[in-house]
């Protein structure tokens, strides 16, 4: 839809460059954007943060920050964990500890409106090893391919990061074709020097939030940029506004179990 104005507009200016015409898009008031995740670690340590943005205007590029949000994470005992801001924008904690099993309560309030968010934690398979290839003909790409073993007989659904020092690069799955046996995940990426070094990793999530993410980057696919940038159309997350539920956020409250592995570029593999 972007690439349609940025069309129409120069068609304007080619064909009718005395007459100035101004475009009323309509824009819709600015939504909170909550991006929160709670990530049990495998040395057990847990990786709590919550970035809050606002979705902006059609024609505004710059990421509008929200810095003045109450942030709280109640755990099933019934304490409530503070977060604090960091960066802008960025809210971490570092007195939680996630459990298996456990379900977790997301609380933001900003100004008169308050947000909340229910999820229970989704456990995870660690990766076996990590692959490279080499794929050439319609241009030349790198293939880093991260392998895991999925559990049989239960609904498993995968959130994957590959990161490097220059891509953050984000994909899903889930285990309708291939439960209980080896699964994989692969990433292609151009212009991979030979020493680059990757991580990779998985975090579990749940049916919902696979639909969630899915959906999100489809859409980032289709218009370039994050799946965390803010989001071009209405994706509903698992967040609701208990003062306002017509003033609903954009954004997903995710509690995972999350492994990684590193992996560096070889020459000729």
């Amino acid at each position: 839809m972007k690439k349609l104005f940025i069309l129409l507009i120069l068609s304007i200016g080619l064909f009718a460059c005395e007459d100035v015409i101004e475009l009323d898009l309509n824009n819709a008031a600015p939504k909170l954007v909550i991006d929160a995740a709670l990530e049990l670690h495998e040395d057990g340590f847990t990786d709590a943060t919550v970035l809050l943005t606002r979705s902006s205007a059609f024609y505004q590029e710059d990421i509008v920050f929200v810095n003045n949000a109450a942030v709280i994470v109640t755990d099933p005992s019934g304490t409530d964990h503070i977060f604090t801001l960091t960066n802008p924008g960025l809210y971490k904690n570092v007195t939680l500890n996630i459990q298996n099993g456990e379900t977790y309560v997301l609380t933001v309030i900003d100004g008169d409106d308050i947000y909340t968010a229910t999820q229970a934690f989704v456990s995870t398979v660690p990766y076996t090893r990590v692959e490279q290839s080499e794929i050439t003909g319609f241009g030349d790409f790198t293939e880093i391919t991260g392998y895991f073993n999925d559990p049989a007989g239960e609904d498993n659904y995968y959130l994957f990061e590959y990161i490097d020092e220059y891509n953050i690069e984000v994909d899903i799955s889930d285990d309708e074709f291939s439960d209980g046996n080896e699964s994989l995940t692969a990433f292609f990426m151009e212009d991979l020097p030979v020493g680059t070094a990757i991580t990779l990793t998985i975090k579990g999530i749940d049916r919902r939030g696979f639909t969630f993410y899915d959906t999100l980057i489809q859409q980032t696919a289709d218009g370039g940029g994050s799946p965390f940038d803010t989001q071009p159309a209405t994706v509903r997350g698992n967040i609701i506004n208990t003062t306002n539920p017509e003033n609903f956020p954009y954004g997903y409250f995710r509690v995972s179990e999350r492994f990684e592995i590193e992996y560096t570029v070889v020459d000729n593999p």
